[in-house]
């Protein structure tokens, strides 16, 4: 990616509207979804490593992927062990602007 589109989606990514999602889950869905969640990251892992070899896009982008995914990866564990939504809401968009998309 050239210089001017990382910037554009660095903007993109800090400047989109964040959606609130209240869910009440089973034992086994909370399992789907965090299982859900890791194999999504490891997927982008996979990119990003693919990606040094020339396929697909920069290894930046996935790598800030990955991040995104564990960030929300945490803060549904952080939910489902009855953390504030609060806190978690603020941790969140407070981490969106700590590592940006480079």
């Amino acid at each position: 990616m050239k210089s001017a589109e990382l910037l554009d989606n660095q903007e993109f990514m800090v400047n989109t509207p964040r959606k609130d999602i209240h869910l009440s889950l089973s034992d086994d869905q909370y399992d789907d979804l965090t299982s859900a969640l890791e194999a999504h990251r490891d997927s982008m892992q996979q990119f990003a490593k693919e990606s040094v070899l020339g396929f697909g896009l920069d290894s930046t982008y996935w790598s800030h992927r990955v991040t995104e995914v564990q960030d929300l990866l945490e803060a549904v564990r952080r939910l489902a062990a009855g953390e504030s939504p609060d806190a978690v809401k603020q941790d969140l968009q407070h981490q969106s602007h700590e590592h940006p998309q480079q």
